[in-house]
């Protein structure tokens, strides 16, 4: 089955699956309760917030997130982890 909206390694995985090569865990609730705590754990705690971007910056984030198959939100807050752990240089406009 091919799908043109998969990477390719999504593909490979989505053709595993269809051939059986998966198998469920025993106990599955837990592990799906395991490692959302890992997430959380990662993640700490989020808030939401609102930003205001001119629409042009904003059509570069949506491209950025089309050309790696992310969503924009995903690409922000890349971005500004990045930036607030200093692995992104500022570069204040005039």
């Amino acid at each position: 089955m091919t799908n043109n909206k998969l990477t390719s390694e999504e593909q490979d995985i989505l053709e595993s699956v269809e051939r059986g090569e998966w198998q469920s865990v025993s106990h599955l609730q837990q592990e799906i309760a395991r490692y959302q705590s890992y997430a959380r754990a990662q993640l700490g705690e989020l808030q939401e917030i609102t930003v205001e971007l001119p629409s042009r910056d904003l059509k570069f984030l949506q491209a950025i997130a089309t050309e790696t198959q992310s969503s924009v939100p995903a690409v922000i807050t890349n971005l500004l982890h990045q930036f607030v752990t200093h692995n992104l240089k500022a570069n204040p406009r005039s």
